[in-house]
């Protein structure tokens, strides 16, 4: 049962990696392993570079958010549009604000876009600023033109996530929930290969509808997966006791008193996962230069006697830290950064989003800093095991990260 809910939170770290198969091909960075599978001859190729492209421009350390709605639709909504393989510059086809003249809209409210064919709304975009919940925001301009017009699609987006509507519990009224979503942050959880049938050249309404359902369930049950891991439910700790417990019947109070034990054997079970995927992963790299083959293993890289030395400790403590914090967020987001004095575990690839960092570089007192708001900051450490005695300081550090906050050590870097 644990390797069906666990299976979501190591997709791409290792063992599955894509659906292009076990022949897709290989690319390895220095803090993980990812395959970047190439799509089929049926498959639209040029709109996963774009918005991969797309993606590594809000990745870059100058990046900035767009400061409102009008620049999010200019910086991030046209290019992905154009990804999709419409044209922006044609108001036959993309029609910026849309108005319709009926019975259902207010008078002078508009969408964002229409995308058109035969002068009729097929997609319906509407456009919130970029730091914008999308979950928690007012759609009732979207819905009112999805009931109104024809289209069957709508679109909802800050400029880096793209949710999908259509209208699969009630007909003509666009469903509560998204069918499918797209983060141009996390693209290896989109479901790019269902949604080519949005793009341009491959849009087909009967058979995009005809998997909407399908997406949706599935999204669906993968929230109720990431909720028994983060929460487990009564249901999952009864069936729990039930299978390991000799008692014939299961009290409240053996009920309660199993919830903790749950819980740790979820995270032991994620942690346990994630670092054999990773070794295996590690295992499939070929070391090419055989001219100075290195003898010492605490070490993986080292050109010269002045280049950073990123240590065998320091990749196991990024794995450890990943599974810290895999309840918490994707752990491929969850890199290195390696300095002259110490290594810096940080979020999305940003240096401003480092939340710990690690002192191994001393033979005898390693450290490490965890940039939350607790003291001490520095905490001792002997092994990279340690750090799971701090497991509850790092993911509130990561927390902070996450929640866009400066700690007071960080604001002097």
């Amino acid at each position: 049962m644990l390797e069906v809910l666990t299976e979501h939170l190591v997709w791409g770290i290792g063992g599955r990696f894509s659906p292009a198969g076990p022949k897709a091909p290989l690319y390895s960075n220095r803090a993980g392993f990812v395959v970047k599978w190439m799509p089929d001859t049926n498959f639209p190729v040029d709109w996963i570079e774009q918005l991969e492209a797309l993606a590594k421009k809000l990745k870059t350390p100058d990046w900035q958010a767009p400061p409102n709605e009008e620049a999010t639709k200019m910086a991030l909504v046209a290019p992905f549009l154009q990804a999709l393989g419409y044209d922006v510059f044609n108001h036959d086809e993309v029609m910026p604000e849309f108005f319709a003249d009926l019975p259902l809209i207010k008078s002078g409210e508009r969408v964002d876009y229409a995308i058109l064919e035969n002068n009729q709304p097929k997609i319906l975009v509407e456009v919130k600023a970029y730091k914008t919940n999308l979950d928690e925001t007012e759609r009732g301009q979207l819905q009112r033109y999805f009931h109104a017009t024809r289209a069957r699609l709508g679109l909802l987006t800050n400029g880096h996530i793209f949710q999908f509507f259509t209208d699969l519990d009630e007909a003509n009224k666009m469903d509560e929930k998204p069918f499918a979503e797209i983060d141009l942050l996390n693209l290896r959880h989109a479901p790019l290969r269902q949604l080519k049938h949005v793009t341009k050249p491959r849009f087909n309404l009967n058979e995009l509808l005809s998997i909407a359902e399908e997406l949706k369930y599935i999204k669906g049950v993968k929230e109720e997966i990431r909720q028994e891991l983060t929460d487990p439910s009564d249901w999952l700790i009864r069936e729990m006791a039930q299978r390991v417990h000799s008692a014939r019947r299961i009290s409240p109070q053996l009920l309660d008193s199993f919830r903790p034990i749950v819980s740790k054997a979820i995270q032991s079970y994620i942690a346990d996962r994630i670092n054999e995927t990773l070794d295996k992963a590690i295992k499939t790299i070929e070391v090419k230069d055989t001219g100075s083959q290195m003898k010492n293993q605490d070490y993986v890289e080292e050109k010269d006697d002045n280049d950073i030395i990123t240590t065998q400790e320091e990749i196991e403590a990024l794995r450890i830290i990943r599974a810290i914090c895999a309840n918490c967020v994707d752990p491929d987001r969850i890199t290195e950064k390696d300095m002259q004095s110490y290594c810096n575990i940080i979020l999305d690839g940003h240096a401003r989003k480092s939340f710990v960092r690690l002192h191994f570089n001393a033979v005898r007192k390693k450290k490490i800093t965890i940039l939350d708001q607790s003291q001490p900051k520095t905490v001792y450490v002997t092994t990279p095991a340690d750090l799971y005695h701090n497991q509850d300081r790092i993911r509130q550090a990561l927390m902070i990260k996450l929640e866009g906050k400066q700690t007071g050590e960080e604001s002097q870097d």
